[in-house]
């Protein structure tokens, strides 16, 4: 700092000059948008959670509204949940329980899957395709004399169809699942039964006898069509390791993949025990 004589002979300090400020350095800047680039990525992957915790609430939602018909259905018919008569209207709960839910499309998918698949590696029923774990599965209206021509035909719930009575064209019991379905929600352990849940198709016939993958390395591998009618119908990641399911007592709860085979399908159902031997979502 420079030095002035004043008027009395004695030195004084020049005043000094204004300080100039200086700019942020090059590693500054650096650590500046490390930062900011690191708190973006906390906030979207908070976003991306709470969006799909989202989804499966409003699942959950949508599920027990089904419920919530099912018990309408057999209040108006003496306990007895519906029938299934193959190759009929009476074969699936879009329409079954119609009058029930006032024919509202969308209860009938996931908001993690309304996205409808485009292609159809089974080669059956050309415009008719299996959904999974992002996409709703549609039923080609024209070619299925089991759907109404006017059903919107999407979805991405499936019913456990063990829980109707199985009749044939006559209206008479076809004895093979006499003695396997629930028939009634009275019948004992009804309410424990699945009864819809997320899924590939539209109805599965479920048992615990069904084979247990190894492992699930892609999802063309579920579109084989011997496994539409199996646990495999609902085997997915569409929420978390699993999906949501609704229960005979009106209950909806998130199921693991593996849990799948300890459910009560049907009356003749023998649960597994989670082991080793059902311990292969990690591998997927």
């Amino acid at each position: 700092m420079d030095a002035v004589k004043s008027q009395t002979g004695k030195v004084r300090p020049r005043p000094a000059g204004p300080l100039h400020s200086q700019g942020f350095t090059l590693i500054e800047l650096l650590v500046v948008v490390a930062i900011i680039g690191l708190l973006m990525a906390i906030l979207v992957s908070a976003l991306g959670a709470a969006r799909q915790q989202a989804r499966a609430t409003v699942c959950m939602a949508a599920l027990k509204q089904w419920g919530l018909c099912y018990q309408l259905y057999t209040t108006d018919y003496n306990s007895r949940l519906p029938y299934f008569i193959s190759g009929t209207l009476q074969g699936t709960y879009m329409e079954t329980l119609r009058p029930y839910y006032a024919n509202i499309n969308k209860m009938r998918t996931c908001p993690a899957a309304t996205k409808v698949v485009a292609g159809n590696p089974t080669g059956l029923q050309a415009q008719s395709y299996f959904g999974y774990t992002r996409y709703a599965w549609q039923v080609d209206v024209k070619q299925a004399s089991w759907m109404a021509d006017t059903d919107w035909g999407i979805g991405s719930f499936g019913e456990n169809s063990w829980i109707r009575d199985v009749l044939d064209a006559g209206g008479g019991r076809i004895a093979s699942y006499v003695g396997k379905t629930w028939v009634t929600m009275t019948t004992r352990n009804a309410k424990d039964a699945p009864f819809i849940a997320d899924a590939r198709w539209n109805n599965a016939w479920p048992v615990n006898t069904d084979l247990v993958p190894a492992r699930v390395a892609t999802e063309e591998q579920m579109f084989n069509i011997n496994n539409w009618a199996q646990i495999l119908n609902h085997v997915m990641r569409r929420h978390k390791d699993g999906v949501n399911v609704c229960f005979g007592d009106g209950s909806t709860r998130y199921v693991r993949a593996e849990e799948l085979w300890t459910l009560r399908w049907n009356r003749e159902s023998q649960p597994k025990e989670i082991g080793d031997s059902l311990n292969w979502m990690k591998d997927w």
